[in-house]
């Protein structure tokens, strides 16, 4: 009997150091995991989920190259979901596009010869932005004897570049993008400003509706540089710029969907994308060899998006990627 009551006590004792051991083992297997893990999980919260990107730059659905007027095209804007109005770099004219085809269908001249940048419509209305911050309102323009502009002036200057344009129908106002500085009547290159004008005041505002600041984008650059292995020439260019920020806007739309606010950058070849808590929410790095210089960007109504590039080898392109909703 001492026997049996010896070998059950050794069993009993032996359960016991069996859980104890295999406890400890797992409390290890949490505390030693390795450091790059841990620094992932705490940077998940600004780390972006990439699944809610909703377009595949890497294939575009339609691609137009665009006739020897176009060359230089810097400014586009959907019209009736029928037509892309473009601009160009030297001439003060409207180019309007087929959006099957790619086709131009008509040319409508506005003013003379400039260096303009950005389109955008209200309606029936056109706005054309000079790289020195003038806007130019075109009303009538499908009479040529009935066009009718007026030149806007506005505190931007040649030292902001203003590059890009849109209209914001959620705020009945226009973007003006700044390729160089952010500041008016200063010299600021350490972020980059979106202004608006207020279409319904006729007025500007002069407090940015959303920046891009270097600080920003290399901490969601540093978030994400794991997960994204294209962001790996940010890191180079960052460093090579040291104090400036690499990215200058040439284009700006508006989602007609989330409301999210997409900048392009041609310098960079990058498109980021901002929330309207002036949040950056994703960056993608486009292909040189389909996006020689980004100069144009815009959405059709459905959300499908426009990207033209300018021709400095090849013919200029336009490329049409479409909406993928959840």
């Amino acid at each position: 009997m001492p026997s049996i009551k010896l070998f059950k006590a050794f069993m009993k004792l032996s359960f016991c150091l069996f859980v104890t051991i295999t406890l400890l083992c797992s409390i290890s297997a949490c505390s030693t995991e390795p450091a790059g893990k841990n620094t992932a999980a705490l940077l998940s919260t600004t780390a972006l989920k990439d699944s809610s990107f909703r377009y595949n730059l890497d294939q575009p659905n339609s691609k137009f190259k665009l006739s020897k007027k176009l060359t230089e095209i810097s400014g586009l804007c959907a019209y009736e979901d029928r037509w892309l109005m473009a601009v160009q770099d030297e001439k003060g004219a409207m180019y309007q596009i087929d959006m099957k085809d790619g086709s131009t269908q008509e040319v409508i001249k506005f003013s003379g010869k400039g260096d303009f940048e950005g389109l955008a419509n209200v309606d029936t209305t056109f706005y054309a932005l000079r790289a020195d911050g003038t806007l130019f309102r075109i009303d009538h323009w499908l009479d040529e004897a009935l066009i009718k502009v007026d030149k806007i002036k506005t505190p931007l200057t040649v030292k902001n570049d203003t590059e890009g344009l849109c209209y914001d129908p959620f705020a009945h106002r226009l973007l003006i993008a700044c390729k160089a500085s952010s500041q008016i009547e200063a010299v600021n290159h350490k972020k980059r400003s979106v202004y608006a004008y207020n279409c319904a005041t006729s007025s500007f505002d002069s407090l940015p509706v959303c920046s891009i600041s270097r600080k920003n984008f290399k901490k969601f650059i540093k978030a994400n540089y794991q997960k994204f292995p294209s962001y790996k020439p940010y890191k180079k260019e960052m460093k090579k710029a040291k104090k400036e920020i690499i990215i200058q806007p040439s284009a700006i739309a508006v989602h007609p969907i989330s409301k999210h606010f997409y900048v392009l950058s041609a310098m960079s070849n990058s498109l980021i994308v901002l929330n309207r808590q002036n949040e950056i929410v994703h960056v993608k790095r486009l292909s040189r060899k389909k996006f020689e210089q980004p100069e144009g960007l815009t959405f059709s109504t459905n959300g499908d998006l426009f990207i033209a590039s300018e021709g400095l080898k090849k013919k200029a392109k336009i490329y049409k990627f479409d909406y993928q909703p959840l």
